[in-house]
């Protein structure tokens, strides 16, 4: 274990930061998987509705460091590019 102030403090930021950068990642996750579950069921109306949700979700992870900005327009990018293939 750690004996001085600053390193036991960084490996609780650490641990923090983890957590929170974790759950973010789930968050965009899912929603892409529900994104694509709408997709896959040949519903545009909903599959809309959860690219919105998911645009929301991954600007946000984006904005926060979570995702890099790349990323998180390719995800984007690729289930609105399979909903307008529906029609």
């Amino acid at each position: 274990m750690k004996k001085h102030r600053s390193p036991v403090k960084a490996a609780k930021q650490d641990i923090k930061r983890h957590k929170r950068n974790v759950s973010g990642k789930h968050a965009v996750a899912t929603s892409v998987k529900k994104a694509l579950a709408a997709v896959s069921a040949g519903d545009k109306a909903q599959a809309l509705l959860e690219l919105k949700s998911t645009q929301t979700i991954v600007d946000t992870a984006c904005s926060k460091g979570i995702l890099k900005p790349n990323t998180a327009g390719r995800r984007v990018s690729r289930i609105a590019k399979k909903i307008a293939a529906m029609a």
